[in-house]
């Protein structure tokens, strides 16, 4: 590849230590894909850090959903994971240097030799092969200095490292400043509302799918009391540097009415649109167009239900006697007939308050009102505030159901 033309920080090479090719492994009948696990349980060591640790029982393959990270380990393993950012390790603008970020940058801490492949996000549209893979690389810091490795493979969505040395570690893709315009990029569109007022307003964002950027969107809209509608993304690769402009129906207030897709780090002000709704009579369309081309990239319908704010949670009448049991409890003969996803919920609750093996027994139920009503035999021993987790765990899952649950609560209680 020749010399590399960075001076900070400087580059090295990075030569694996070790042969050890994970054909053999994947051959062995203990890592095939029955081994798989998901979720697996995740301890916050520093919410501000936004450190974690994750616990592997077993030898197996397990993918972090949130995170989008993915390990084949050898045993049982506890590995530390920090998400980070760039510009903290890099001096300058990356793009002068003739590299764009391709994915979120993570310090991962393992046991040398534990884990076979480690799978880094990244997101680039590799266009069904039309990409040049070798522009990629897995950057590692060390020492104040950056060193290259080759994937051992690029996938659609991962850079691949077998039998990997771990370090704080992200994705980049060699190009020219000016090319930027022309690399295919998988996006996502967030939304967010209030979570209690009488008049709306969106914020809409569209960013790269990287989930470091995501979590920290999140964590800044919810400092303002914003919760996340989720919608679909948009369907096809956009390009960095491109700009969108926001419309929708004629009702809207936008400001601004253009995005442009570029790579903030998490930290950085990231750049959104404030859509003022006003008070939510009907269903709204959002959309996106290319504003070059005025061509359509993303769209999405918000129904009232979307934008409504959930009655606070412990809001009932103390005159109303039914009304001191549990959300949950009250409705438990509803939510075991109309919750048509379980799987979704137990996730959410597996590791806060169910353990592996409770998680297990529901998921061996056959239908979804088993799966519901053995749920709800392990809910008679939760405390007030496992219910409440319970319960943010179905406003998440199914925003509808809950939403038309509470309205027929508050009929009944007038």
């Amino acid at each position: 590849m020749g010399e590399r033309p960075l001076q900070v920080p400087q580059i090295e090479p990075l030569c694996s230590s070790s042969p050890e090719s994970l054909t053999d492994v994947h051959m062995d009948p203990q890592w095939t894909e029955e081994c798989f696990k998901s979720p697996v349980v995740t301890e916050v060591v520093d919410k501000g850090k936004k450190l974690y640790r994750v616990h592997f029982p077993v030898a197996g393959y397990y993918h972090h959903p949130n995170i989008g990270l993915q390990f084949v380990v050898k045993r049982a393993l506890t590995i530390e994971i920090e998400f980070c950012a760039w510009g903290k390790f890099w001096d300058g603008n990356i793009l002068e240097h003739g590299w764009m970020v391709a994915g979120p940058l993570f310090d991962i801490k393992a046991e040398q030799g534990s884990v076979a492949a480690v799978y880094l996000p990244h997101f680039v549209d590799l266009q069904g092969g039309r990409m040049d893979t070798s522009l990629f690389e897995v950057a590692h810091f060390k020492n104040k200095k950056m060193v290259l490795e080759k994937p051992t493979r690029v996938e659609q969505h991962y850079m691949v490292l077998e039998n990997p040395s771990f370090s704080l570690m992200g994705v980049l893709l060699r190009m020219i400043p000016a090319a930027q315009h022309f690399i295919p990029i998988t996006s996502t569109t967030l939304l967010y509302r209030p979570q209690h007022a009488k008049e709306v307003t969106v914020h809409l964002y569209l960013i790269p799918n990287d989930c470091t950027i995501r979590k920290a969107i999140d964590d800044e809209e919810e400092k303002f009391q914003f919760v996340r509608i989720h919608k679909p993304p948009p369907l096809d690769s956009l390009y960095m540097g491109s700009r969108y402009t926001v419309s929708g129906s004629e009702k809207l207030e936008i400001t601004p009415k253009e995005l442009e897709l570029c790579y903030r780090r998490p930290g950085e002000s990231q750049l959104f649109s404030e859509i003022y709704v006003g008070k939510v009579e009907s269903d709204i369309w959002l959309q996106l167009n290319d504003k070059m081309s005025g061509s359509q990239v993303w769209e999405a319908l918000l129904k009232p239900g979307d934008l409504r704010s959930a009655p606070i949670l412990d809001a009932p009448r103390a005159s109303d006697a039914p009304a001191l049991l549990h959300f949950v409890d009250h409705h438990r003969e509803q939510l075991v007939a109309r919750v048509t996803s379980v799987d979704p919920v137990l996730d959410k609750l597996y590791g806060l308050v169910l353990s592996e093996e409770e998680y297990e027994e529901v998921r061996a139920e056959v239908t979804m009102p088993d799966k519901m009503r053995k749920l709800f035999s392990l809910c008679r021993a939760w405390n007030r505030v496992c219910k409440d987790k319970f319960y943010q765990a179905l406003k998440e899952t199914h925003p509808h159901l809950i939403m038309d649950l509470w309205e027929q609560w508050s009929r009944d209680s007038t």
